[in-house]
């Protein structure tokens, strides 16, 4: 397969979002993937639930911890 430019018609469009917005359709598209996976048969609500929690939990950790340096320094 070669890439090369895009055709006109394959080009992406340009839209101005709000920050509201860009946010809404980010939350939107990834309720779509879960969903989509979950029908699938590929992963449960609760796992992705679980891990999100997990990652709040260690990017709070990771911020408290800078927080202290910062705060030592």
């Amino acid at each position: 397969m070669v890439f090369g430019k895009k055709k006109n018609a394959e080009k992406l469009m340009k839209v101005n979002l709000s920050p509201a917005q860009m946010f809404y359709t980010n939350a939107l598209s990834i309720e779509a993937l879960v969903n989509v996976l979950e029908r699938k048969g590929i992963l449960r609500k609760e796992e992705v639930l679980d891990e999100i929690k997990k990652l709040g939990a260690e990017r709070k950790n990771k911020m408290e911890e800078l927080n202290e340096n910062i705060k030592k320094s």
